[in-house]
């Protein structure tokens, strides 16, 4: 585990804070560059990307200060803002996102759903990188385990555990190439976005078994508790949307 990445003076550079900063820059200047292919107007997208990467890091945080309250009583009050160190909960992040897209994409007039198909293969790219720094972090670690592949975590105990953050990443890559492939069979705008809900949804269900996390519904996770709900609709609109698509080509 390396939580420090390298120090310049007295400054820090934060594992975590770097692979987020890495994941955003790496997918905003893909996405950029393919964009004019598809006929996207990438001025719309720098602007949409500024907007949705402040809301995502203070939708994410803020879902984090919610769910962990108690870690921050009797904490200095800045603590709250110190994103580069971990503490971040995705859905937080995704759903900020989604709304201030949505909105930005009212007041500009462009279609939200176009181009929220073409970016969110991007979004899983970026995720996958900054999962790696959740691993650099020692946070959100596994269970103890005797797979030949658990890891100890120092300053935790000497018990090899699951790397449940490298599980995350090498599966939210497998699900960006998955999406990559969709992307050129959509059938309708939220196609590829709802295959997302739902590989994303699947994978963090399964992963949760494996990771340390307290249960808050018999023997079920805050994160199950959201992934499942929200996997079953993007099947239901899924359904709908291709079942609709088949009806008007009249397939």
């Amino acid at each position: 585990m390396r939580p420090i990445l390298f120090e310049i003076g007295d400054f820090a550079i934060y594992s975590y804070g770097f692979t987020l900063f890495l994941g955003f820059i790496t997918a905003m200047f893909w996405a950029l560059k393919e964009a004019p292919r598809e006929g996207l107007d990438t001025d719309y997208l720098y602007e949409i990307f500024i907007i949705t990467i402040v809301l995502s890091v203070v939708g994410s945080r803020l879902a984090y200060i919610i769910i962990h309250l108690e870690q921050f009583h009797g904490r200095p009050w800045w603590e709250i803002f110190a994103f580069r160190e971990g503490g971040l909960v995705f859905y937080g992040g995704l759903i900020a996102a989604l709304l201030g897209g949505y909105a930005y994409s009212r007041f500009r007039r462009v279609y939200f759903w176009h181009y929220l198909d073409f970016l969110i293969p991007f979004v899983a790219f970026g995720y996958a990188i900054t999962r790696i720094g959740c691993f650099l972090n020692g946070c959100c670690y596994g269970h103890v385990t005797d797979v030949p592949w658990g890891l100890v975590y120092p300053g935790l105990d000497e018990l090899p555990r699951h790397p449940t953050q490298l599980y995350a990443s090498v599966s939210v890559l497998a699900i960006f190439f998955l999406l990559r492939r969709i992307r050129h069979h959509d059938y309708f705008h939220g196609y590829v976005f709802l295959h997302f809900v739902i590989y994303y949804g699947i994978y963090r269900f399964v992963i949760e078994f494996y990771r340390v996390s307290e249960p808050v519904a018999v023997f079920l996770s805050l994160a199950q508790l959201v992934t499942l709900p929200a996997v079953l609709l993007a099947a239901l609109f899924l359904f709908m949307g291709k079942r609709k698509w088949s009806l008007e080509k009249g397939v």
